[in-house]
């Protein structure tokens, strides 16, 4: 782990002393900012008949921004967790259709549909231990880029990524994080938040409390995936063709893990109700 956070602080290091500048740093409240963020790309195709109907059919009875954020973000969350391996070719639309999502993926889809409705969104990218995978896959690696939602409400950003994981599998997921005393794994933080309610930052993947799973690097704001990744000065975290190649079986042991894990809380929950 040592290594890796080393290495990921060289990388930093080296991006500020070429002056390479941040996403982020188009996060200040300045003029045109808040447009900045409310753009159709061709991943976030929120002009697609399924995405906009449903953010108007969510929304629609709703009268503040606040309110359309978290019930946008309870939507989003209640859609199964599950790895999609080709998210930088993936839109919204098209998470729509497969009926489930990653962080990557369900971040985007989370964007989409708060821009739909002319809430300000973004992606967030940081640099995460992979040890909140563990129980779930052995990347190969101690770290891995991770995306967040950060949404602009009443002049302030909220970030949170509480979307990513499914109730059913984050109750599960915790309930075994507990029974083994561990913080961290089966793709949760064990005292992450597990809700938003708008009014605050909330984190599943990590907390605050524990300064081990916080994040390594954060290489700041975009409006895509496919935008941040190819952004040159992201080309250290481009996966190669054999990653991505492995990445892809990988993805199918990761999801039928998870189901079972899923199963199990499901069967749990309706045990308690008889």
């Amino acid at each position: 782990m040592a290594k890796n956070v080393c290495f990921a602080k060289v990388i930093e290091m080296l991006r500020n002393s070429l002056g390479i500048v941040h996403p982020a740093g188009l996060e200040l409240n300045r003029p045109g900012t808040r447009d900045a963020w409310l753009g159709e790309t061709q991943q976030l195709d929120f002009g697609v008949s399924n995405v906009r109907i449903l953010a108007t059919r969510l929304t629609q009875l709703l009268h503040t921004e606040r309110s359309k954020a978290v019930v946008i973000h309870d939507h989003v969350k209640g859609l199964p967790f599950a790895c999609v391996p080709d998210f930088i070719h993936t839109s919204a639309s098209e998470v729509l259709k497969l009926g489930h999502g990653d962080c990557h993926t369900k971040g985007l889809l989370m964007v989409a549909l708060l821009r739909a409705v002319a809430i300000p969104a973004r992606l967030r990218f940081v640099t995460l231990s992979t040890r909140f995978l563990s129980g779930l896959i052995d990347t190969g690696s101690q770290t891995m880029t991770h995306a967040m939602t950060e949404v602009l409400l009443e002049g302030r950003w909220y970030q949170i990524d509480t979307y990513v994981v499914d109730p059913t599998l984050s109750r599960e997921a915790r309930e075994q994080l507990f029974a083994r005393e561990q913080k961290l794994g089966l793709g949760v933080h064990a005292y992450g938040d597990q809700d938003w309610n708008g009014l605050h930052d909330a984190h599943a993947q990590y907390a605050e409390s524990d300064s081990d799973s916080l994040p390594v690097v954060d290489w700041g704001v975009d409006h895509d995936p496919a935008h941040f990744y190819a952004d040159e000065s992201h080309a250290a975290l481009r996966r190669t063709f054999g990653v991505r190649m492995k990445w892809v079986l990988g993805a199918h042991l990761v999801n039928r893990k998870i189901e079972q894990i899923r199963r199990r809380g499901d069967s749990a929950l309706m045990g308690s109700m008889f």
